[in-house]
């Protein structure tokens, strides 16, 4: 039997979860991935109960099953052997939360509660607790709570506002559930046979600190926030515990091997990218868009979603802002606005409708769609912070066509970005280096140099094809330092972290043009997004 040891990376994103087996040099042995049965669940639960209104709600069966597919699954394929499995990591999409009960099952499991919304495990994106996230923002304001941790305000997206709605709108759903925790903490906790708290997403959904969670919260800690169980929130990196007996057998592991706590899915590719010093900046490109930065420093930014410190590594802080709608609202193009002769015309090519769409948008030259759009198909998380806000498309004529259409929509998220960017930067956090990954990045080229070019910066893409989960697999390598050597999180990143990727340097001819176009984009940013005219919130159903 071989000696080379391995770690497990789960990536739990919105779709699917992904897994790898990776050696401690970073190599990755195996692949796989499940995804959900149930998807999302935005019209309908599993029992045909009607969903009126906007709901984001996932089967927490799904993240199970996951498990103990994908796990065997990555044994099989690569025909490593349990032994050689140290330990095992999972990243989550957050705030994913789930009310649980006093044996820690899932409360929609329970036939008493199948047909209650709100018993269900609401994605991150669920943005129902908008109302309840302005109440606490206007009572963290009032009782001094630092505000700039969390951006100026607390996001519907974020834990604490999910379990005040669940309050506030189904009492019985509320009172029922012994805990309400993140999905994250979820798989871990049956991983470890144990209640295990990620200490950061506790810090950047919670309202938690190391002096405990926020007072402006009242009970909810106490009876919601699993802080009854005495549990005290871990680092991911650290040891937080053994995989259990129980589901060792189920996943086909040895017991007692490394788990380490959940990481947040946006921030675990840091790790994997080799990012963890100051000024160094991440782009998780995908369904939507999470921007990371490091620094030595704490500065207030404005529209981050959390300023906080040690959630990536201890003794630097970490930033995080995000665009809520980026490889979504491409999709829904796709999906909505092809013509049956573009679809056509795809399935000759034997292509995907937005791999045909890019194909034709890149013989499109900056400027040349007469477009402009503003990218708030899912609200403007970062920098505006306001959920309630719609997309735009300016300068439709009877010329446009699908792949103008589709170019100024790539162009408008590069546009979201450098407003994200420039946000940084006006506060004094310096923007050194910028490194993107995600499956829409190393799919996409038009889009990336679009990205450059608009930007001003050189780009660089990673090639790693499962970046969040190898960064969780890296995190699970620190927290087996006692088999793999490990000292800390630091050295496991510079060991294990990719290094290949692909370059894209800006062209200043495209520069100017998307220089004069991002003016246009920042003044109707600043009319439809901080006042000159509500009309989006009005409209939005």
């Amino acid at each position: 039997m071989s000696d080379t040891l391995y770690t497990i990376g789960l990536d739990y994103g919105s779709l699917s979860c992904r897994g790898v087996l990776a050696a401690l040099d970073g190599s990755v042995a195996a692949e796989a991935e499940l995804a959900y049965p149930h998807g999302i669940l935005e019209h309908a639960l599993p029992d045909g109960t009607k969903l009126t209104g906007r709901w984001y709600l996932q089967h927490p069966a799904d993240y199970v099953q996951a498990l103990e597919t994908v796990v065997p699954a990555l044994l099989k394929q690569s025909g490593v052997s349990p032994e050689q499995v140290a330990g095992i990591g999972v990243d989550f999409t957050a705030s994913t939360v789930l009310p649980v009960d006093a044996a820690f099952r899932p409360l929609c499991l329970d036939a008493a509660f199948a047909g209650q919304p709100h018993a269900w495990c609401k994605l991150w994106k669920h943005h129902g607790a908008a109302a309840q996230a302005e109440r606490l923002t206007a009572l963290c304001r009032e009782q001094g709570v630092d505000l700039a941790l969390y951006g100026g305000r607390i996001s519907p997206e974020c834990l604490a506002a999910k379990v005040l709605q669940v309050y506030e709108e189904d009492r019985a759903v509320f009172d029922a559930a012994d805990a309400f925790v993140e999905a994250g903490d979820y798989i871990v906790s049956l991983l470890a046979g144990k209640p295990v708290i990620s200490a950061s997403m506790a810090a950047a959904k919670a309202l938690w600190s190391k002096a405990g969670y926020a007072g402006v919260l009242g009970d909810l800690p106490r009876r919601c926030l699993a802080d009854r169980w005495g549990v005290t929130p871990l680092a991911p990196g650290t040891l937080a515990g053994t995989l259990c007996a129980p589901m060792a057998r189920r996943l086909g592991l040895r017991p007692g091997i490394a788990v380490t706590p959940a990481q947040m899915d946006g921030y675990t590719p840091m790790a994997a990218l080799g990012i963890c010093a100051p000024g160094q900046a991440m782009l998780v490109i995908g369904t939507s868009t999470a921007f990371m930065l490091l620094n030595s420093e704490r500065r207030p930014v404005q529209g981050v979603t959390a300023c906080l410190p040690d959630t990536y590594y201890p003794g630097l802080w970490g930033y995080a802002s995000g665009q809520a709608s980026v490889g979504d609202c491409f999709q829904w193009f796709a999906d909505n606005g092809l013509p049956e002769d573009y679809a056509r015309a795809a399935r000759e090519a034997g292509l995907t409708p937005q791999a045909y769409l890019s194909q034709l948008a890149a013989g499109l030259a900056p400027g040349e769609t007469g477009l402009l759009a503003l990218d708030w198909f899912n609200g403007n998380k970062s920098p505006l912070a306001n959920s309630r806000l719609s997309g735009l498309m300016l300068g439709l004529t009877l010329q446009t066509r699908p792949e103008h259409i589709f170019r100024a929509l790539l162009e408008a998220t590069a546009f979201g970005a450098r407003a994200i960017l420039e946000a940084y930067e006006q506060a004094g956090v310096r923007v050194q280096s910028l490194t993107a990954c995600g499956g829409i990045a190393g799919k996409n080229p038009l889009m990336m140099q679009i990205y450059a070019d608009v930007l001003g910066k050189p780009l660089r893409v990673s090639r790693c094809r499962q970046a969040p989960a190898l960064g969780a697999a890296i995190y699970a390598a620190a927290a087996a330092g006692h088999a793999t050597g490990f000292s800390d999180i630091f050295a496991a990143v510079d060991a294990m972290h990719c290094r290949d990727f692909i370059r894209y340097t800006p062209d200043p001819a495209a520069g100017a043009v998307y220089d004069a176009l991002y003016r246009e984009y920042k003044a109707l940013s600043d009319y439809f997004g901080r006042g000159g005219n509500d009309v989006m919130e009005r409209l939005k159903i």
